[in-house]
């Protein structure tokens, strides 16, 4: 099962790179259109066409990453409290949520600088709030939440011994709950009774996640006992993976047109949190199925937070390069998406193997995390 998972962690960190490119390639479509047709920008003539269509496809077959991450965190969690133990040590946590902060934080300065050198400007304060928030590039508001799901491990742990199903109500109560907010946001409806606790949509935090953590405690702690259920409902599990992959590309078309507006940014739906789930559950429950390239993905899974780290920055600069070098490439979703894949995964993965050769090896960890 280890195995498994390390597999499933190199697989989410490869579908969040493809997520992070086809978002690029969103803004090469509709933002950046003036570099390689003579029209003025935002232009959305292309929404609705088949390369549209692809780039959503590709999007949504891989929203089920962040809540694989989270999922197979909170399995590790799990093996690491140990058969015998009510709760994982404090000792564990601290050393793990360490270990995810500080490249976090060197790879936001460094971002940060790069910013600076190109001419923003920030003060200290608003510095400081981008690091802890994850705002310093999109991707990174991951980062905070999973040191936020560690430091909850103790507390949750615990229930998912004695009471896994409250556990598991509770958290998709309260993660449903921020769904639930996204779409109102989504289609400009006003929170109403909500508004007092509108903070806890905010993406850097917990409540927004928890019910994937929580998950993975669960199945790490009652593993054997799910296997043969997970086994009998299989197939099952295989159509809905089908059916709600179906429905989030409608449910998306019908949100955008709800909202009145040209384009939003993705957000995650209830739709896409079943669709998740099904996809979790269906790669457990074929345990005879060996998947493709199963020593190469495992290599990623285990190196998936150093990628995660340096994959944002190479994704925007290289789509930068392309718009000011070569934006006729921006026209070619074909040619552009594969580029941004192979740049998004090989130089994370060339610069770690540098490190990891170099004088600088000690300080591998500090960098890419353990």
């Amino acid at each position: 099962m280890i195995k498994r998972l390390l597999y499933l962690n190199g697989l989410a960190v490869m579908t969040v790179i493809l997520y992070h490119a086809s978002a690029w390639g969103f803004i090469s479509m509709f933002f950046w259109t003036d570099r390689y047709r003579e029209v003025s920008v935002p232009n959305f003539d292309q929404l609705g066409g088949l390369t549209y269509y692809g780039l959503r496809a590709i999007e949504q077959i891989v929203i089920y990453g962040i809540p694989t991450f989270l999922f197979v965190s909170g399995f590790f969690v799990a093996i690491s409290t140990g058969r015998t133990q009510e709760t994982i040590s404090w000792k564990i946590v601290l050393n793990r949520a360490k270990n995810l902060f500080i490249p976090f934080l060197i790879w936001s300065l460094v971002i940060l600088s790069l910013k600076i050198i190109q001419g923003e400007r920030y003060d200290i304060l608003e510095m400081v709030s981008m690091v802890l928030q994850g705002r310093v590039t999109d991707a990174y508001y991951f980062v905070p939440v999973l040191i936020q799901m560690y430091l909850l491990a103790p507390f949750l742990v615990p229930l998912a011994r004695r009471n896994w199903k409250l556990l598991l109500f509770f958290s998709a109560l309260l993660q449903g709950l921020v769904v639930f907010m996204r779409y109102q946001i989504l289609l400009g409806i006003e929170p109403g009774l909500l508004a007092p606790i509108g903070f806890i949509s905010r993406s850097w935090l917990f409540p927004g996640f928890i019910f994937w953590f929580s998950l993975g405690l669960v199945v790490g702690l009652n593993v054997e006992v799910l296997k043969p259920v997970l086994y009998r409902v299989r197939w099952w599990l295989l159509s809905g993976v089908i059916l709600f992959f179906v429905l989030g590309m409608v449910e998306w078309e019908l949100i955008l047109q709800a909202s009145g507006k040209d384009w939003i940014g993705p957000r995650e739906t209830f739709v896409d949190q079943v669709y998740a789930l099904f996809f979790i559950f269906t790669f457990l429950a074929f345990p005879d199925f060996t998947p493709p390239l199963p020593n190469q993905v495992e290599s990623l899974g285990k190196r998936s937070y150093g990628i995660y780290l340096v994959h944002s920055p190479v994704l925007e600069y290289t789509a930068r390069g392309v718009y000011h070098l070569a934006p006729v490439l921006l026209g070619y979703q074909i040619v552009l998406q594969p580029l941004l894949y192979l740049t998004g995964l090989g130089l994370p993965l060339l610069l770690m193997a540098i490190i990891n050769r170099s004088a600088l090896r000690k300080n591998y960890h500090l960098l890419f995390g353990k």
